[in-house]
């Protein structure tokens, strides 16, 4: 069976918590496993992660952890029951931990006052109810008009698409969550949150840092200012996740297709693995097949060409975990089928025009291709060698080969690639015959295969791609 080139992201919750459901999973074709920190014990998830772990090695397969922190998520307090807002009536949002009802809501966040203007529109609940804020008073309660009403109850998420909040991108939870994570998760990518700017990527990425960390870090776009900073923001992280939720209540939902095609084209450009996340299979949450709808949504993330394609609540809480993950598995394979992608490789010549590096990358796609290799193999320390490469997206399979565990298991959410543990020390002409043969022995590779090999020479900085060299597997030479 041909292999998939893009990759899947699950996540798992109280329908895929058991040893049996996480196993399950995975045989399903699972690449990444998502540890959503919004909900949960730290003891879950680190149970959780190590049955990941556990089964991933029973199925000799790589599956990544990603730890997606909660972030500055602004939400009611508490409502009484049977409480609705009536289109057309005055409601006073009010910080405090008060019991709201249909005239006064209360909110933890303190400083909605000094963030809102008259005018605002402030959302509820995933944007079923919409507000406008009227006045503010002097004791920081926020006056608003009932624009689109209906039921409300505890805890509900509020979103200020015309607002810009001063709330810290990195909550006192989020610190918690992060410590935790880097001395007993040890996660493989750690996603971000509501991220505004570029500048709070790199104060995460400081902070691991401190912490004695060394992960790379995903920004979830989903707020109206990382749209305006997306160039920024790409540039700042190690990934992306394009969280189509809360990113179509601060825009409209029709603006989002847009942005995802815009995002994912970016992304791809700068070499940043990317998301396409939520509501992909929604209808598999209760139904054991998806809609057509979805199965096109599924197949236009791919022919926009993401690294990844994102399962939330079809895995976590839903009925039908693991044939979401194989009806998820069977679109990605329909339409990689139906793509080129020879073509990508020569619409993308200009790409890093002037960048060595790059140039190289490039080459080893053409020649590949040309040739009809059976892969392009490349050994990496970081994994920068390898992305280089899976940006161009060639049609010859990737293999990557570095001799550090965590490289091989963050490239599972690489397009493409398929990575393996081996050793690599000594000269290139060393590392490339180690390479060959970690790959040979874990199947990838047999005699007679011809493979374009491309990596970094001895000292040389990550990512620094140099050498490119065409061989045919068991000829010498």
């Amino acid at each position: 069976m041909r292999v998939r080139r893009t990759k899947i992201v699950a996540t798992l919750g109280p329908a895929t918590s058991s040893e049996e459901s996480i196993g399950a999973l995975v045989r399903a074709g699972v690449d990444v496993m998502r540890l959503n920190f919004s909900h949960g014990t730290h003891d879950m998830h680190l149970d959780n992660a190590r049955t990941v772990r556990e089964a991933a090695a029973e199925a000799g397969r790589n599956v990544a952890i990603m730890q997606d922190l909660q972030g500055p998520k602004i939400r009611t307090g508490e409502v009484e029951g049977g409480t609705e807002l009536v289109e057309g009536s005055r409601v006073v949002i009010a910080p405090g931990d008060f019991v709201g009802d249909a005239s006064r809501l209360s909110t933890s966040y303190d400083r909605l006052a000094q963030d809102v203007k008259p005018g605002h529109r402030l959302l509820i609940d995933d944007g079923l109810i919409g507000l406008r804020v009227e006045s503010i008073k002097e004791n920081g309660e926020i006056v608003c008009e009932v624009l689109e009403g209906g039921p409300v109850s505890s805890h509900k998420g509020l979103n200020f698409p015309d607002s810009s909040l001063s709330i810290s991108g990195l909550t006192e939870k989020d610190l918690e969550d992060l410590r935790f994570g880097l001395e007993e998760l040890r996660p493989d990518w750690v996603a971000i949150s509501f991220v505004r700017t570029g500048e709070e990527v790199l104060d995460v990425k400081e902070r691991i840092r401190e912490l004695g960390g060394d992960v790379p870090v995903i920004s979830k776009i989903e707020k109206h200012e990382a749209i305006d900073n997306i160039e920024e923001v790409i540039e700042a992280s190690d990934g992306v996740m394009v969280a189509r939720g809360d990113l179509a209540v601060e825009l409209s939902a029709e603006r989002v297709p847009i942005e995802q095609k815009r995002i994912v084209a970016r992304c791809r450009r700068r070499g940043r693995p990317v998301i396409v996340a939520t509501q992909m299979l929604d209808s598999m949450m209760r139904n054991p097949r998806p809609t057509r709808a979805e199965v096109s949504d599924v197949a236009n993330a791919i022919f926009d060409r993401t690294d990844a394609v994102m399962l939330s609540g079809e895995t976590a809480v839903g009925r039908y975990p693991t044939q979401s993950v194989m009806e998820m598995d069977r679109i990605c394979r329909a339409a990689e089928g139906a793509i080129d992608y020879g073509r990508d490789i020569a619409a993308s010549t200009a790409w890093g025009r002037g960048d060595r590096y790059d140039a190289v990358t490039h080459a080893a796609c053409e020649l590949a291709e040309v040739l009809e290799a059976q892969a392009i193999l490349t050994s990496t320390q970081t994994g920068l060698s390898c992305i280089r490469v899976a940006r161009f997206r060639p049609p010859n399979r990737i293999l990557a080969v570095s001799p550090i565990e965590a490289t091989v298991r963050r490239l599972a959410l690489v397009w493409g690639v398929t990575a393996v543990r081996g050793e690599q020390a000594g000269s290139i002409e060393e590392r490339f015959r180690e390479s060959v043969e970690a790959a040979e022995a874990r199947g990838h590779l047999k005699k007679g295969d011809r493979l374009v090999f491309t990596g970094g020479t001895a000292g040389s900085l990550p990512g620094s791609t140099n050498l490119l060299q065409v061989h045919t597997v068991g000829e010498n030479g």
